[in-house]
């Protein structure tokens, strides 16, 4: 049906119905409906060989993308570097998004894109050029951000000295920033930090934890529980029951459960009267 159906809507449902079955005995075709003519379809082809983990996608994913005008932000290109992030043999593509990295022409977004995709495969040569994104103030903040997560997976050793003072600049001029640009740099170096493991942050958690900003405040205290150090307790006992913030609170709660080694069968849901505290880089 995938090779004659000509209804294009009836197409992209069952390669869906493929991708949710499981079905990676249609490789071939799938793969052969990455040039269908009608975008859609491609697309969809293309997501569902990344669900299916089709190692044999990956060379046509990067034929495809060598066809792509990086200078321009295109949901399509995005598609093709996050599918080769998480294909077995993504990694194949790194030489030829290295030198897309590296083009300062290219659109800061797709440059972020590929940053992002770095730290996936774990392409620890690609170190220096997060580094000099990461910390270039002249840089756009989602590109930055992304670098400095990216960073964080690879447990760059290098990077590690320079998101300590990247946090403590932060503190002196913070108020000097875009409000949502300091937040995320707040969020992302934090999580960077507590990726590589480093018993420093711990620290510095509990400074952020009370940061006027009430998304920094979450960020700082879900790291405090995916840490599960029970020095954290009594910080998160106050914010459990004194935070201005109910998703803080919520957070918090959660926190303690995991220390203490709880079930934990709610998740935080969103709370609609707080916009002030979404992620300004996941509001896309």
């Amino acid at each position: 049906m995938l090779k004659v159906e000509k209804d294009l809507g009836m197409k992209v449902v069952m390669l869906r119905t493929v991708s949710e079955l499981g079905l990676s005995e249609n490789k071939a075709t799938i793969i052969s409906l990455f040039e269908d003519p009608n975008e859609d379809v491609s697309k969809q082809a293309v997501s569902t060989a990344k669900k299916l983990k089709l190692t044999e996608a990956v060379s046509p994913l990067i034929e495809k993308l060598k066809k792509e005008d990086f200078a321009k932000n295109s949901n399509a290109t995005t598609l093709y570097i996050n599918a080769l992030a998480e294909l077995p043999g993504g990694k194949d593509a790194s030489g030829f998004l290295e030198t897309k990295f590296k083009e300062k022409f290219n659109h800061p977004d797709m440059r972020a894109q590929i940053a992002l995709y770095f730290g996936t495969v774990g392409n620890t040569n690609a170190d220096s050029i997060l580094q000099e994104a990461a910390f270039d103030e002249s840089q756009p903040i989602t590109l930055r951000c992304y670098a400095i997560n990216s960073l964080g997976k690879l447990k760059s050793a290098s990077a590690k000295p320079k998101l300590f003072e990247l946090l403590d600049s932060l503190k002196k001029t913070a108020g000097k920033l875009d409000a949502k640009k300091a937040q995320s740099l707040k969020i992302y170096t934090i999580g960077a930090l507590v990726v590589m493991g480093d018993k420093e942050i711990f620290q510095e958690l509990n400074e952020f934890a009370r940061d006027d900003d009430a998304m920094v405040r979450l960020r700082a205290i879900e790291h405090m529980g995916n840490m599960k150090d029970p020095a954290a307790l009594e910080l998160l006992e106050y914010k459990k029951d004194r935070d201005p913030s109910p998703k803080v609170q919520k957070a918090a709660k959660k926190a303690i459960d995991q220390i203490q080694g709880k079930e934990i069968k709610e998740e935080l849901a969103p709370d609609p009267n707080e916009a002030q505290e979404k992620d300004p880089l996941n509001e896309k």
